[in-house]
């Protein structure tokens, strides 16, 4: 389907801000000033452009749905069973929505299959805060090196476990992802840090151009309300629960604050992108995947 279709004749361009990008680092230009192929900029954070550059070279950066959907499978199936790893294959393969970003060449539901992952991954491990510290602080900063919104599954996680540390390790552990974050965009940064920081089109305005303070008023308190829940089962469908519930409302909240703003109540015009929502997909199907599964987070 995606070699049926031709990517330039689409009108949407995650493709192309990755495509394009990594074409102009490779040709020894500025990649942030690189624009899509209908003439936007691209909003992907640097790791998460790396990680594009082997579907770049086979000339599909389509393909990471591939490959990030294979790794939740393949997790899926070493962790728990055939069984569960099927589910998850057929529940991923009747939803249109997926079925939309496969087509697209999207790149937003490849980065939270892999956040998915990753929690499974964490979760069946017992990465606790207290044994593996220095270790999360460079996944977490990592992983925000891709899409902000990126981190919320993993801070749901571990928000608990966060409060519980001295004041002197919780500081420690917020300067170190936000120091690894950081040192993602070095290389980036003395190439061109007038473009990098000060263009209007750079990729720390366009990923949170979107949000408003107000909607923080909201989320704020149901991130902690959320946390809290799941920590007190500490079953991995439950935090997957709290996964859907914390990133659908961040959209819903956006969506809603900005019809009001706008009086465009429009939602399938095309101000408002709806495939943002696709962001809980991944965890909606683990938790239904895992909906049996008892054991718990010691």
């Amino acid at each position: 389907m995606q070699y049926y279709i031709d990517p330039d004749n689409l009108k949407v361009d995650r493709w192309s801000a990755i495509h394009n990008f990594i074409a102009y680092l490779f040709e020894g230009k500025y990649p942030y000033m690189a624009q899509t192929h209908l003439g936007g900029y691209g909003s992907p954070f640097p790791i998460w452009q790396i990680v594009h550059i082997p579907f770049y070279i086979l000339g599909n950066v389509g393909l990471s749905v591939f490959a990030s959907l294979s790794i939740l499978l393949f997790t899926l199936k070493k962790i728990y069973n055939n069984a569960t790893a099927t589910q998850g294959m057929f529940l991923f393969a009747l939803s249109p929505s997926f079925i939309y970003e496969v087509a697209v060449r999207s790149d937003l539901i490849s980065n939270f299959i892999i956040v998915a992952s990753t929690i499974i991954w964490l979760y069946h491990k017992k990465i606790t805060l207290h044994k593996h510290f220095k270790p999360l602080i460079i996944m977490t900063g990592l992983l925000m090196s891709t899409r902000l919104a990126a981190i919320i599954p993993l801070g749901l996680m571990y928000f608990r476990a966060w409060c519980r540390l001295h004041m002197t390790q919780k500081v420690e552990f917020t300067i170190g992802i936000i120091t690894i974050f950081i040192l993602t965009f070095l290389p980036l940064l003395l190439w061109d840090y007038q473009h990098l920081l000060f263009f209007r089109y750079n990729p720390f305005v366009l990923q949170s151009r979107q949000g408003h303070l107000f909607d923080f008023l909201i989320f704020v308190p149901l991130f902690i309300f959320s946390a809290c829940q799941w920590d007190k089962k500490r079953q991995i469908q439950e935090l997957f629960r709290a996964c859907t519930n914390v990133l659908l409302t961040l959209v819903i909240l956006t969506f809603a604050h900005n019809m009001i703003k706008s009086g465009n109540y429009d939602l399938f015009s095309s101000t408002y992108d709806i495939t943002y929502l696709n962001m809980a997909m991944p965890f909606i199907i683990c938790m239904i995947c895992l909906s049996n599964k008892k054991n718990s987070y010691p």
